[in-house]
């Protein structure tokens, strides 16, 4: 469910406040061990093993989905972003490749590590009969959005020749020799000291070469997740996920692409300032991995990154905007004349292609079905990576606002620091409380304690209740949307296939080839040209009758509704205000009330609300 970033607080106040609650709770758990009795005391073991697993629940990083086409300055972007120059290859990797690219921090030393994760061998297997079969048509009948694809996939591992090689050939294992990782399904792990020998070591596993076809093992790879050192204080609970946006025809892959997507706490679409307004490719991304991000992920807010700003030719902009310099109160003496008209440029370019895209976003009708156009969710930045890492630049350093995507990973870091500490911080006072609950019971108050236990176990029956309850009603309403649905989508389900598998560039021409390709993948397909999903497009009228009621029962903006199962799950309590009133004047019952309070919280914690 989407949760507000907590206000920022200084991260070294923070780490010096958890440490010394952790010094504390080790003082508590070692003055406890004093009182070990035989047989053992229960209340002391439990409050022990509460105390030693203080801290051990894993918040998931917050993970920034980026996504680009090839040459649109993804990976110069985010080189600059790491202060690295050649880390991430920059327009070479061919819009073919399908390899998720993951970068996270390096905290344990200064070394720079990739971790390498294969398809197995048996689903290469599999796909290479599948390739196979593409490539053994008709070639006067081939379709070019499978062909070019298993014919790049090929070439790029075997070699040119491979595509005349026989199957049985491709499928020897020592064609993968240089890999042993991937026949023994391990991950393979290289560490350099120095992230240009890191580039040229992992270069064969996410780039494609067309100059020199074999030993590219893009096609066998699912993941590359490499490590950066010096990045704490940005990306230590921060994964950034350089998404390849055209998914791929494996189907392992492709699902490892969708649940990457899904897990994004934000996305970053970048495309470039001359062409992001009308960049058709970049939007049809986004509408079509809405349903991903949205009921079926945890997207809370999305940003438009439009780059290469310094690509800008002065003279042409000014006559095509009717600027003059007296515009830019740029006299016409000055020395600096030439540097100040580009930078006046660029950033009067930038603030228009902010107003451009933030309109054209909320266009979208596709977005407005799930998400609201408001500053809080979606933003805009225009950056230079050029200007940025170059030696004498024209634009200062937050005018290519690198330095706000940076601030903004180190809002997303400082603020999951921030939580790690609060919930550490409020389970221990919930300990202490229990503590000194028990340290204060006397045998006139267990008479009440055993009637507040019966209050709080009808309150947790009436509470349970009341949410099964409503659970129902959810499954109710979405059974009946999904009912009327259903209906609809069997009464058109020929026009749909229809729709969805006729060529629109060949008007009356075959498309057995679609349809083969459909029926051997279980009804979807995806080549470079874009995703054909015969069983989401039959669907589509169930998808229309449940989105609207879906989003009020799960909305993935705030505020939420009443309506909504959040509300609800916010509203679960079995400290009642009639308990607090029937037992306000028990300053022990209450310290145990406390601890009561942080179990519920701890348990909401678990189920991820």
């Amino acid at each position: 469910m989407p949760k507000k970033l907590r206000r920022q607080e200084d991260p070294e106040r923070t780490g010096a406040v958890i440490r010394n609650a952790r010094r504390i709770m080790a003082d508590v758990k070692y003055k406890l061990s004093k009182f070990e009795s035989n047989p053992p005391n229960e209340l002391i073991q439990y409050v022990r093993g509460k105390i030693s697993k203080l801290g051990s629940g894993i918040r998931r990083k917050t993970t920034v989905g980026v996504f680009g086409r090839t040459g649109a300055g993804k990976s110069s972007m985010l080189n600059a972003i790491l202060g690295q120059k050649d880390l991430l290859p920059s327009g070479t990797i061919c819009a073919c490749t399908s390899v998720i690219i993951q970068v996270e921090a390096n905290v344990t030393d200064s070394s720079y590590i990739a971790e390498i994760e294969f398809i197995s061998k048996k689903d290469w297997d599999d796909e290479l009969k599948t390739l196979n079969n593409v490539l053994s048509g008709d070639t006067d009948e081939k379709d070019d959005a499978m062909f070019d694809p298993a014919n790049d996939k090929i070439t790029a591992l075997y070699g040119e020749d491979g595509v005349f090689k026989p199957i049985e050939e491709l499928m020897k294992d020592t064609n993968f020799s240089e890999i042993p990782e991937f026949l023994r399904s391990e991950i393979k792990k290289i560490t350099c000291d120095k992230a240009s020998d890191l580039a040229n070591e992992i270069g064969c596993f996410i780039e494609h070469n067309d100059q020199s076809p074999g030993g590219c093992y893009w096609p066998i790879v699912k993941s590359v997740t490499i490590k950066v050192p010096n990045c704490k204080d940005f990306l230590e609970h921060v994964v950034l996920v350089d998404l390849p946006g055209t998914g791929d025809c494996n189907k392992i892959r492709d699902q490892m692409w969708k649940m990457k997507l899904r897990d994004c706490s934000t996305v970053w679409i970048v495309s470039e300032i001359n062409r992001a307004a009308s960049d058709k490719e970049a939007w049809e991304l986004v509408c079509s991995s809405i349903t991903d991000m949205a009921p079926g992920g945890e997207c809370r807010s999305i940003s438009f990154i439009c780059t290469k700003t310094d690509d800008i030719n002065p003279q042409n902009y000014m006559r095509s905007s009717k600027l003059k310099d007296e515009d830019f109160q740029i006299a016409p003496e000055d020395s600096q004349q030439v540097n100040k008209r580009k930078t006046a440029c660029i950033l009067h370019r930038n603030e228009k292609a902010k107003e451009r895209v933030k309109k054209i976003f909320c266009q979208q009708d596709k977005i407005k079905r799930y998400f609201k156009c408001d500053e809080g969710f979606f933003s805009v930045y225009t950056v230079s990576s050029e200007e940025f890492t170059k030696e004498n630049p024209i634009l200062k350093p937050e005018e290519t606002e690198l330095t706000e995507l940076k601030d903004l990973l180190k809002i997303y870091n400082n603020s999951h620091t921030n939580d790690v500490a609060s919930d550490y911080i409020s389970e221990a006072l919930g300990i202490l409380s229990l503590i000194q609950g028990f340290n204060e019971i006397n045998a006139e108050m267990r008479a009440v304690k055993s009637r507040l236990c019966n209050d709080l176990d009808k309150n947790l029956e009436n509470a349970v209740g009341h949410l099964q309850e409503y659970c129902c009603q959810i499954c109710s309403s979405l059974e009946e949307c999904l009912s009327k649905g259903a209906r609809e989508s069997e009464n058109n389900c020929t026009e749909n296939a229809k729709e969805l598998i006729t060529p629109r560039n060949k008007p009356g021409g075959g498309f057995h080839k679609t349809l083969t390709a459909l029926c051997k993948n279980n009804g979807y397909f995806r080549s470079k040209n874009g995703e054909m999903d015969l069983n989401k497009h039959l669907a589509k009228h169930m998808l229309e009758h449940i989105d609207k009621t879906f989003s009020e029962f799960f909305p993935v903006q705030e505020p939420i509704s009443e309506k909504s199962l959040q509300a609800h799950f916010d509203k679960f309590t079995i400290i009642t205000e009639d308990v607090k009133t029937k037992y306000e004047n028990s300053p022990v019952l209450n310290h145990m009330l406390e601890f009561l309070k942080m179990e519920v919280l701890l348990v909401s914690m678990d189920l991820d609300l």
